[in-house]
């Protein structure tokens, strides 16, 4: 899944729940870290950054850093991620260390058809939000 359509996705979905919006986006950048760490080297396995035990774990840390509502915000983004992942063909151990999870096989990662789709639904999303008020 591409980074950039994964945080507008958590951005969108964070200000109808009236959330900290940059947290959530920040939320949906640390499992693109994953892929970074597998081709530089220190990480061989993918499934530490893309479950919900991590997305916890980082929760906890920018709550004892900053506040519950950032914390929520973060594990929102994060959340979204893996819903955007788990729609493709990625293999995503969501219960780390335990069992993993065979994504739905509905789209390619990078297929364009389905990104431009869930920007399109996140940019619906902010401008119907940003009318209300």
């Amino acid at each position: 899944m591409i980074g950039l359509t994964q945080a507008l996705f958590a951005y969108s979905i964070s200000s109808v729940f009236d959330l900290d919006e940059r947290f959530a986006a920040l939320g949906t950048l640390i499992p693109g870290i994953s892929i970074m760490l597998i081709y530089s080297g220190p990480l061989q396995y993918e499934g530490v950054l893309l479950s919900f035990t991590s997305a916890l774990f980082f929760s906890a840390i920018v709550y004892f850093a900053f506040d519950e509502e950032r914390s929520k915000s973060t594990f929102t983004g994060y959340s979204c991620s893996l819903l955007l992942e788990s729609l493709t063909f990625s293999y995503l151990p969501i219960f780390y260390p335990f069992t993993g999870f065979q994504g739905l096989g509905l789209f390619s990662s990078f297929d364009p058809l389905f990104n431009l789709s869930v920007i399109s639904f996140s940019i619906a999303l902010v401008l119907r939000e940003s009318l209300k008020t």
